[in-house]
């Protein structure tokens, strides 16, 4: 286990993972005294990207589930600031599925759809809402088990706490986000649904139906028609049945995360962790972890220093765990006057991910200001 942030007082930066499209940087890291590996989010400071990764943290930091990426810690210098996560090895969910030809079986769906299940399960129970699930924001740990990561646009759903702006990927979004009424538990059911159609097809939800860089028309058509994303017909009906329960359109209609595990496309699922040939991805758990590195062949009195072995493993490949790099976000401004003003972030790359305070007249679509971009 990595030690806690107040014990990281020496580390390296070992890999770019990807950045996020407020500036902030994912990097794969190693504590120098332990060659334990772990993630690190950093971004200048102070910034709109530092202050979001201290709510970040704020979030994350009282949550402890084997279901929920790890938060170690944080920690600022004099113009940067770190927040330092539990590495996960197996990459995302959509990395899962490019493993694999660009889906996943039915029987790896239901166990990793069981495992986000369990995750919000554990957080709605804690009047936490994640915001953003969908495949990227889903990763694998070493144990094989599917874990909830970036908290950037989550939100604690409790009396007294304040208000933050609706945000979130529009493909994944729940009728009710769309319209800008709410953004609670239920959301988070509805883009379980998202989740698992992506994994079984490879492609996310309402591809084909809308323009991917159409945000506007695939808000209006989640937000405001009778459509749901496609099922994919060559599931069991069990899975048919368990995305219809995801994707009723009154929120008050879908079932809780809870109650999704005793679905029966869900209740087969064990919560065990995964045996190692599921992962088919073996890593390393410390950069000193000299067995991982070298040939079979290599001398047994070889035993190089473990700064040479972190060299190693920067040059090494890993798995693209936050796909952010390739986001080109542009602002979009909406009409003025009597009718909402927007400021809507767009990313070019689909899924687009926007964020921001929605407020939308009965029976228009309308984007409000207040806009906090999530990592």
């Amino acid at each position: 286990m990595v030690a806690a942030a107040a014990e990281i007082r020496h580390w390296t930066r070992l890999q770019t993972l990807g950045r996020g499209a407020s500036g902030a940087v994912v990097s794969l890291a190693a504590d120098a005294a332990s060659g334990q590996l772990f993630a690190v989010k950093s971004a200048r400071a102070p910034s709109a990207a530092s202050a979001a990764l201290r709510r970040e943290q704020a979030v994350m930091s009282g949550l402890s589930s084997p279901h929920v990426l790890r938060c170690i810690g944080g920690a600022g210098e004099e113009d940067e600031y770190h927040l330092f996560l539990e590495y996960a090895p197996g990459g995302s969910l959509a990395d899962a599925a490019a493993r694999n030809g660009g889906r996943l079986d039915e029987r790896a769906v239901v166990a990793y759809a069981a495992d986000v299940a369990r995750g919000l399960a554990y957080l709605h129970a804690r009047s936490v809402v994640h915001g953003d699930v969908k495949p990227r924001n889903v990763v694998v740990g070493a144990d094989g088990r599917a874990k909830l990561a970036d908290f950037g646009c989550a939100r604690i759903a409790a009396a007294g706490e304040p208000a933050r702006p609706i945000g979130g990927t529009p493909a994944f979004m729940a009728t009710e986000v769309a319209r800008g009424e709410e953004q609670g538990p239920a959301a988070d059911v509805w883009a379980v649904g998202c989740t698992v159609v992506e994994m079984a097809t490879g492609r996310a939800p309402w591809s084909g139906v809308v323009d991917d860089d159409d945000v506007f028309a695939a808000v209006h058509r989640i937000g405001y028609t009778d459509a749901v994303p496609e099922v994919p017909a060559w599931m069991s009906a069990e899975g048919k049945s368990f995305l219809a329960c995801c994707f009723a359109r009154n929120a008050g209609d879908r079932p809780t995360a809870a109650q999704l595990l005793e679905h029966p496309f869900l209740a087969s699922a064990s919560n065990e962790a995964k045996s190692t040939w599921e992962l088919k991805w073996v890593s390393p758990k410390s950069t000193l972890d000299a067995a991982f590195w070298e040939s079979e062949e290599t001398d047994d009195d070889d035993s190089s220093p473990a700064a040479e072995r972190i060299k190693s493993l920067a040059c090494s490949s890993f798995p693209d765990w936050w796909d952010c790099e390739s986001s080109g976000w542009i602002d979009v401004l909406g009409g003025g006057g009597a009718e909402t003003e927007a400021v809507v972030h767009v990313a070019r790359s689909a899924p687009s991910k926007v964020s921001s305070a929605v407020a939308v007249p009965a029976g228009e679509m309308g984007v409000g200001g207040g806009v906090v971009s999530c990592l």
